[in-house]
């Protein structure tokens, strides 16, 4: 049970960055109700962090009045049932599963972002990062960003643990509503991306039909990302490959496919996941 447990808090953490990183691009991903968004893909990108631990802490320094975000606790539920009945939804189940080992319900929650063009400009300026042009028009600009509810579970295949995550696509509204691409690259720069990747993907990202997924590396680290088609869409299977180890000591590669369909986020994976059954179990999910 202890190797569940271990793995289920590894999952909850790669949903949190999912759901909570402090990204306009992410905010991006609405329901239909946002006038002219179309969600279409996902856009994963991986990057090596380049920022001392230190800046970011001045950073929460200086942005963290600007940020309203209650903090959220996953709750332990004991049937599929109970979970249905939080989430507000049915769960969907990988074939061939047929109970979850263990079961958390992540309420929804908000995140509220006013900016304040003054307190920005001198984050960007502790980032080393004053290149980033950030326009007066912005002060008081007031992005909301909602996530979840979200169901996080764990599972077991021939011996191997897996970990399976369904959420609501995140909505996102902003007030008044204006370019976000100086927003966007300001946010990539302050969550460590290097300057020449993070203007390229501000100017040539279309933030009304896409969902990027900024993935933070720490130096060494490395991530395999490869687009697979998933019922006419296109799903993203990233491997880690030295993200576990064996008892013994060998690198055991971590593998996760994400995917969406018209209402839904999904992600499944785990420690030695195999990538032909992770995209098989994604094809037959109805």
């Amino acid at each position: 049970m202890h190797r569940h447990m271990k793995f289920a808090g590894l999952l909850l953490l790669g949903v949190a960055a999912l759901a909570f990183a402090f990204s306009p691009a992410l905010r991006a991903a609405a329901h239909d109700f946002l006038q002219g968004f179309r969600f279409r893909r996902l856009l994963i990108v991986p990057y090596t962090v380049s920022m001392p631990a230190a800046t970011g802490e001045s950073l929460s320094r200086i942005l963290g009045g600007d940020l309203v975000f209650e903090p959220v606790e996953p709750q332990t539920v004991q049937s599929l049932p109970e979970a249905e009945s939080l989430l507000g939804f049915p769960v969907r189940q990988p074939p061939g599963v047929k109970e979850f080992i263990t079961l958390q319900v992540l309420p929804a929650a908000s995140v509220r972002w006013t900016v304040d063009v003054g307190h920005l400009r001198e984050a960007l300026h502790v980032a080393g990062a004053e290149d980033v042009t950030v326009p007066d028009a912005l002060h008081g600009t007031v992005l909301t960003m909602t996530v979840g509810p979200i169901l996080l579970a764990t599972f077991e295949a021939e011996g191997i643990p897996y970990g399976w995550a369904q959420a609501p696509l995140p909505a996102y509204t902003m007030e008044p509503e204006g370019d976000l691409r100086p927003l966007a690259e300001a946010a990539l720069r302050l969550m460590g991306m290097p300057a020449e990747e993070a203007r390229r993907l501000a100017r040539t990202v279309d933030w009304q039909t896409t969902l990027l997924l900024p993935i933070p590396m720490a130096p060494g680290m490395t991530v395999e990302v490869e687009s697979v088609p998933i019922g006419g869409r296109e799903a993203t299977l990233f491997t880690f490959p030295q993200a576990a180890h064996t008892p013994g000591g060998e690198a055991l590669p971590v593998r996760f496919l994400l995917w969406h369909d018209e209402a839904f986020l999904y992600l499944i994976g785990g420690p030695g996941a195999e990538a032909g059954r992770l995209i098989a179990w994604a094809r037959s999910i109805r």
